[in-house]
């Protein structure tokens, strides 16, 4: 799941889902921080959100912690 939902946000994981995974990824939006949260207690425990801070940043989210990842510079 993402949020906020814009259209930077929706362009950068539809190249997310289909560059990168073969199957593609399910992604879902939300239109905001807090609905991806209370979305992520109903998922499957590998549900993992994408909350987006402003065009360069983002925090990515799990069930149980948050791991902050403020700029993305490395590429695997």
């Amino acid at each position: 799941g993402f949020g906020p939902s814009t259209p930077m946000s929706q362009e950068i994981m539809k190249k997310v889902a289909f560059d990168n995974f073969e199957d593609g990824l399910i992604t879902e939006e939300y239109l905001s921080e807090e609905e991806l949260e209370e979305a992520s207690f109903l998922k499957p425990s590998n549900f993992v959100g994408v909350v987006f801070k402003d065009s360069m940043s983002y925090q990515l989210r799990f069930r149980d912690s948050i791991a902050m990842s403020s700029v993305y510079t490395e590429s695997r």
